[in-house]
């Protein structure tokens, strides 16, 4: 497709005009121009002051104005009218012809590993754990359509005190033969409140973590038998939201296929590991740039066995030793300290770090979850909620809706709510605006998909290569000029790993598409090019919202 930008920094170049560190950029208004030159830092020969370096600038240039129409300056910018009928034709054959409308292909030819989720197999999870799945899930679906190769990893911490915590719970509160994934969140709040009294719980939690890395067949069987029904538990329930996951790793694989023992001894070599005076064994981050009070990272218990971060560890590098040139996790803002302290220690050990995309929390009414604490609202409730909320909305409209379709919708509307905010911003999430037809959310944007469907269908529209396109109204030109952008609003999600780009980018669109439904007409125009023009420009409309949907996990539906 015609890079406008690229043609007219091209002609600048010739003109003589060194543009060093200047781009080109959109106009804030519309009707003020395409494309904009901000004239404040340019050296123009006896001009100080940007506009008459503007004006200048104006004069010297010579362009096409089959491509360009017109230019004028408005204060200190050299504004660029592009010709309508160009961009149309360029930017509706490009859409209507390449399927993957909106990628440049950076990832063609390479693979990416990322990790995400990886909760604690104890619990249901709550709706607060959901937005490292969501944005996990954007990030693999993202970087597919960039052309990646993606693998999605899930690291299971099947050997930790959490796990060893509800084994007691289902040992001493219920029966571990017929115990199941819902009983899980209430034995592991229960368990969590008698340790408080009974501090023989505690000794029985350790006790059982001392017996499963030495060896114990008999209690490697029972933290498996806990830790299969939470993890299959979990992914019935991510499932819902279309969040899948390539690869599925245990902690307990590098505790006993030594890996662990291996990394303690590097260190030993290394000059870095240490043992304080409790025996806990540590590495020493002397030197590295970590903002914690002491330069110590515990690797293990009193008793040696191992702690979370002599696992990570020993996971993190066998993901770098797969893929170490795109190596990606996502985690939660309050984790960033203790990456950078895995990072020091894979640098002593001489790996990388993968890269880290962290996000902040969620909120309901302002309050944070907290699993051990029972303070939570489950993603699996949620989910309910969400349905009964849609379904309630489309009542109000006079309309039903099926099962199947308010599940879409259900998942559309939480995914949009969580990516609809910037992922180092709190999210506080609201079901009622989640869930408004007029609002910024995922049922708007279906709503309008909708609506471009139905009249594609009356029209029975179908795509002709030769077609050629006429329009009259400035929102045709300006819906145009929107879809336009899409390749340049992917390249800029990709290359911050924001999802609000997109979101941000589709109500736009969506907003701009309710307009033109209301304010032109289409299956009555009585000129067969302006309204096969419009059809297509309705077709690649869609198409573009289909894209920027597929990405954010949001499945397109052809009907209410």
């Amino acid at each position: 497709m015609f890079d406008f930008k690229k043609y007219i920094i091209e002609e600048l170049n010739s003109a003589g005009i060194d543009l060093k560190n200047i781009d080109i950029v959109r106009p804030p208004k519309e009707d003020m121009g395409d494309f904009a030159l901000p004239c404040f830092t340019i050296n123009i020969e006896e001009c100080n002051n940007p506009h008459d370096k503007a004006e200048k600038i104006l004069k010297m240039l010579r362009l096409n104005e089959n491509i360009i129409s017109r230019m004028n300056v408005v204060g200190p910018y050299l504004n660029f009218f592009v010709n309508k009928n160009f961009i149309a034709n360029e930017t509706l054959k490009e859409i209507q012809s390449n399927e993957k409308y909106g990628s440049k292909g950076f990832g063609k030819g390479k693979d990416l590993l990322i990790e995400h989720t990886s909760i604690n197999p104890n619990a249901s999870p709550h709706i607060g754990r959901s937005r490292n799945s969501i944005i996990g899930d954007f990030l693999v679906r993202l970087y597919k359509f960039e052309g990646y190769n993606v693998e999605a990893n899930y690291f299971i911490n099947d050997i930790g005190k959490q796990i060893a915590m509800l084994l007691v719970g289902v040992e001493k509160l219920g029966n571990i033969d017929n115990i199941t994934f819902k009983d899980m969140l209430n034995l592991y709040i229960d368990i969590n409140e008698l340790v408080k009294t009974d501090k023989n719980i505690e000794k029985q939690v350790f006790n059982y973590l001392y017996q499963l890395e030495s060896g114990n067949e008999e209690v490697r069987d029972k933290f498996k038998r806990i830790t299969d029904i939470c993890v299959q538990g979990q992914q019935d329930i991510f499932k819902k939201l279309d969040i899948k996951w390539d690869n599925f790793t245990h902690e307990s694989d590098y505790v006993f296929e030594n890996k662990t023992s291996e990394i303690l001894d590097k260190l030993m070599t290394a000059g870095r590991l240490k043992e304080d005076e409790n025996g806990r064994l540590y590495v020493d981050l002397t030197g590295y740039n970590i903002p914690t009070k002491s330069p110590v990272l515990v690797l293990t218990r009193e008793d040696k066995t191992s702690l979370y971060p002599l696992r990570d560890i020993a996971y993190t590098i066998s993901k770098i030793e797969r893929n170490s040139d795109n190596n990606l996790i996502v985690l939660g803002e309050d984790q960033e300290v203790y990456m950078q302290q895995i990072a020091s220690a894979l640098d002593i050990l001489g790996y990388p770090a993968p890269k880290l995309i962290s996000y902040d929390f969620v909120l309901l009414n302002g309050d944070k979850m907290a699993t051990r604490e029972g303070k939570v609202v489950l993603l699996e409730e949620f989910i309910e909620k969400a349905k009964e909320k849609i379904i309630e909305v489309f009542k109000e409209k006079g309309n039903s809706v099926s099962e199947e379709l308010v599940s879409d919708l259900a998942a559309s509307c939480i995914k949009y709510n969580m990516l609809n905010v910037n992922r180092k911003k709190t999210v506080n999430f609201n079901l009622e605006t989640a869930t408004d037809f007029q609002g910024n959310s995922a049922i708007y944007l279906l709503y309008n998909y909708v609506r471009i469907n139905s009249i594609l269908e009356k029209s029975n529209y179908n795509f002709d290569n030769s077609q050629i396109y006429k329009f009259k109204e400035e929102l045709e030109h300006s819906l145009i000029n929107s879809l336009y952008d899409f390749p340049d609003v992917i390249t800029n999600s990709f290359n911050t790993q924001e999802s609000v780009v997109i979101t941000n980018y589709l109500q736009s669109i969506s907003q701009k598409f309710a307009r033109y439904y209301e304010q032109v007409s289409i299956l009555s125009e009585d000129d067969e090019i302006i309204k096969n023009s419009r059809l297509a420009l309705l077709n690649a409309t869609k198409k573009v919202l289909s894209n920027g949907m597929s990405i954010l996990g949001i499945h397109p539906v052809n009907k209410f």
